[in-house]
């Protein structure tokens, strides 16, 4: 599969989640988590797509690092919270389509530091980052406020 294919995944599973934001974990070229899943007991207020997709793909829950070489794709660029995660975990690449500017327009407030902003401050952390698909992402921000 390609970027834009798993990202579509993505994007797909924010268009009918609680809140309007989806993310897969790909390692190894197979999604092995995904924030849609239904073995990751969703509970608290920390159930945001990242945390959900990287639960859904640990086999050991207190193991920082088994992730290592995987890559998330999510609809909106991680918060600050989330950003952190996906650096503990040490993932190779990041792929986000809307920005967290457009979450804050057009769903709810959010803590505007972007997330390669928070990568530079991780120097022992190496992670590529690219931002696609944001359009189509943004459409589903703007439809979930008019719910």
């Amino acid at each position: 599969m390609t970027d834009k294919e798993y990202m579509q995944i993505a994007i797909d599973i924010s268009k009918t989640a609680k809140y309007p934001y989806g993310a897969i974990v790909v390692k190894d070229g197979e999604i092995v988590g995904r924030s849609d899943s239904k073995k990751v007991k969703l509970n608290g207020c920390y159930t945001h797509a990242e945390f959900v997709a990287i639960q859904d793909a640990l086999k050991d829950n207190n193991l920082y690092g088994e992730l290592k070489g995987a890559t998330m794709y999510v609809s909106t660029e991680p918060c600050p919270m989330c950003m952190g995660a996906i650096l503990y975990e040490e993932f190779d690449k990041l792929y986000y389509a809307a920005k967290l500017e457009d979450s804050n327009k057009y769903y709810c407030p959010e803590v505007l530091i972007a997330c390669e902003t928070i990568a530079k401050a991780t120097k022992n952390r190496k992670i590529e980052i690219h931002n696609i698909m944001r359009k189509e992402a943004v459409e589903v921000l703007k439809n979930a406020k008019n719910k």
